[in-house]
């Protein structure tokens, strides 16, 4: 399959109190981590919607191919209108089928998981397929090109959650362990447990 990686990197991070696609982890930007984690599964096309500090977030991901997305309504817009906005992006390319919808906060999903959900998607006709623990949802989701347009569309409540509960019955599953599919950073306590995590990875005390 050819597929592409969206990241979203246009939000506030109000929460936070500091803008954390940028926060360090072991060295580098959390944002740079994010995008190596398609690079280590293969995937090389990237797409980032940016928004607050796009500049700074494009220097971040210098080297790497990516191609960056504005979302100049970034301060009165929801996460799933910049979800729309990347689709449509990688829509109008016309060359993949499929893309990952990774938020810009979790850089410590293993790109195994990635990896297995194309084989999931690729064998099993589903419309999109998430990694899960069995009776929760994680990230990312990995999303046929053919459900692109519905996508985009989609006006309705619940943002990203509503879209694809129009599309229930032929979403599949990837049952998986790995803590860092369900790690975002929203608060310091966030951020400091997400280190944490990838230090020991990087020690060997997790799992790659």
């Amino acid at each position: 399959m050819n597929v592409a990686g969206l990241m979203i990197v246009a939000g506030q991070s109000l929460r936070m109190g500091a803008f954390k696609p940028l926060l360090p982890i072991n060295g580098k930007p959390m944002i740079a981590h994010t995008a190596d984690v398609f690079l280590r599964a293969g995937i090389t096309d990237l797409f980032v919607v940016v928004g607050k500090h796009a500049d700074s977030v494009i220097s971040a991901l210098s080297g790497r191919n990516a191609r960056f997305v504005l979302n100049n309504a970034y301060r009165e817009t929801e996460m799933f209108d910049s979800i729309q906005l990347g689709l449509g992006e990688i829509r109008r390319d016309g060359r993949y089928d499929g893309a990952f919808l990774l938020p810009g906060d979790m850089p410590a999903v293993p790109p195994g998981v990635l990896l297995s959900l194309m084989e999931a998607l690729e064998s099993g006709g589903w419309d999109a397929v998430f990694p899960s623990t069995g009776t929760r949802r994680l990230h990312p989701p990995l999303v046929r090109a053919s459900c692109f347009d519905s996508l985009i569309a989609y006006a309705g409540g619940d943002g990203l959650r509503g879209a694809f509960r129009g599309m229930e019955g032929r979403i599949g599953y990837v049952i998986t362990s790995e803590a860092g599919c369900g790690m975002d950073v929203d608060t310091p306590e966030d951020y400091a447990r997400i280190s944490e995590h990838m230090a020991a990875r990087l020690e060997g005390k997790t799992d790659p």
